[in-house]
């Protein structure tokens, strides 16, 4: 065994034993001897990962590839690179970007990934270009025109971003566009709901099957103020939901199984809602609300939210109504939607008290720091935030201003945790025991139970079901605790203020 070995070997021994100080004596002395010597470098890496610290793995990974290049898979090439664009080395992460091209020019996958990595870095000249190399390759990927056009928006370019979502609207017909108000605010903006309604009117006729077609035209009709015939392919929408055999719906991503055992469009009296669930917004309405439209007894309206009651009241009741199934004459059945925004919106309770008195109100109030982070998250995912996490709160705390009240604040992640101010609005236009409230945390645990004290307030019998995924869940880093700690100190008088109205501790 040469010296350079047998230093090399005392250096991994001293790394397994917890010695850093000896380990890295040898390591750099079996450098010095062989200095061109892969394998040592590649150990000497795997000690600085041991240690956290990511710079000097990656120098020690990135001398190890450029002695030994055939080592490394192109998906660890690619791990690398982003972890070098995660310590903001640009240059060197395009590197290991280029080795990957010049061995796999044809991978539209991995220009793609790149992309995503850019991008969630906002790099956006830098993931435009490599989406654009993807899309020479596969020019009808959805996913990479998605991720291109929100780029566009990085970078302050409307114009191209719609050009690019008007093209990709084909490419798949069942695309939920109806939650991305993005997209909707910047047809407006352009100009350019006439050409969206051609789109989905052209894909309609490609996918007459899809449901969500059948929403967005819809949805563009209505921002066209073409209200009439968007209420027509909103009830086409019903008849081909309730028509479907219920196992085969695909409303996304909210099954509505059970909703018509006799699989045909219900026919009987017009319906107004018999409960809402209200929010609150990323607290898990959107899995209570799944597990309830699989109740035989509940017939669920067109999608999960409408919106009426808050941005879309201007449409009118008719607009509204028309996306609900009407009833059976026959046996008892329920209808209701689950739109969280209407939770914290000024007007709701009084447009509601207004019209419906006697709905009842389900509400799932989840501890508000958590519900912040992850609402953030979810407005990266849908391209409405570009701002770090951090710098984003920070953003949000500094609109806040001392005791004003809420109805002058704007909207923004940290004001949706203010339960106890929300909640007295709504009990000012209607009775305590219209409200189920209920902690997220206790439905996380116990959905089964919680979702029988649900049919319980609503006067249905229990329906208990085989499992309870979790829907809508988000997938995200975990937050720094400075971080988490700076939104449990900004909540704590809101949570106190939670717990004397309510007469019960929330998140001590």
């Amino acid at each position: 065994m040469k010296t350079h070995e047998i230093l090399r070997n005392l250096a991994n021994c001293h790394r397994q034993q917890g010695n850093s100080a000896e380990a890295i004596a040898y390591y750099q002395k079996s450098l010095n001897i062989q200095p061109n010597c892969a394998k040592t470098y590649r150990e000497f890496a795997r000690f600085w990962e041991q240690q956290q610290q990511e710079h000097q793995a990656l120098t020690c990974w990135t001398q190890a590839l450029t002695l030994d290049p055939q080592w490394a898979t192109l998906a660890e090439h690619l791990t690398l690179g982003k972890r070098w664009l995660r310590l903001g080395k640009l240059e060197q992460a395009q590197s290991y970007y280029h080795h990957i091209c010049a061995l796999t020019p044809q991978s539209a996958v991995l220009h793609r990934q790149w992309g995503d990595a850019l991008m969630s870095l906002q790099h956006w000249p830098e993931a435009i270009s490599a989406y654009q190399r993807s899309l020479d390759l596969d020019p009808e990927d959805f996913t990479t025109l998605h991720q291109q056009a929100a780029c566009f928006s990085g970078l302050g370019d409307r114009a191209a971003m719609v050009d690019i979502y008007l093209k990709s609207i084909p490419l798949n017909p069942d695309f939920a566009w109806y939650y991305y108000p993005l997209f909707w605010k910047s047809l407006k903006e352009a100009n350019k709901v006439l050409a969206a309604i051609h789109q989905f009117k052209k894909t309609l006729k490609q996918a007459p099957d899809s449901l969500n077609v059948y929403i967005n035209l819809g949805d563009a009709l209505s921002l066209q103020n073409n209200k009439n015939e968007a209420i027509f392919y909103y009830r086409q929408g019903i008849n081909l939901m309730y028509a479907r055999n219920h196992q085969n719906s695909n409303l996304d991503p909210f099954p509505n199984v059970g909703a018509n055992p006799c699989g045909r469009p219900p026919d009987g009296r017009p319906s107004t809602p018999n409960f809402i669930i209200l929010g609150a917004q990323k607290a898990g309405t959107s899995s209570l609300y799944a597990y309830m439209t699989q109740h035989p007894q509940i017939l669920p309206p067109l999608r999960k939210e409408l919106e009426f009651w808050s941005w879309k009241f201007y449409h009118g009741l008719d607009w509204y109504l028309a996306q609900f199934p009407k009833l059976p004459t026959e046996g008892t059945y329920q209808t209701g939607e689950a739109c969280p925004n209407y939770f914290d919106f000024p007007d709701t309770p009084k447009r509601l008290a207004s019209h419906g008195s006697k709905i009842k109100f389900i509400i799932l109030l989840r501890n508000p720091v958590n519900r912040a982070i992850s609402h953030y998250h979810h407005w990266r995912k849908i391209h409405q935030e570009q701002d770090s996490l951090e710098v984003a709160l920070q953003k949000n705390i500094n609109n806040l201003q001392p005791n004003s009240p809420y109805e002058s604040v704007p909207k923004n992640y940290l004001e949706r945790g203010f339960y106890a101010d929300q909640l007295r609005r709504w009990f000012s236009y209607f009775p305590r025991e219209q409200f189920l409230i209920v902690q997220s945390e206790a439905f996380y645990r116990h959905p089964e139970q919680i979702s029988r004290q649900v049919y319980q307030f609503l006067g249905l019998p229990d329906y208990p079901l085989r499992d309870y995924p979790q829907y809508n869940q988000g997938h995200y880093p975990p937050s720094e605790e400075k971080t988490r700690q700076l939104l449990a100190e900004f909540y704590a008088p809101y949570n106190r203020d939670l717990t004397e109205l309510l007469g019960e501790e929330f998140w001590a």
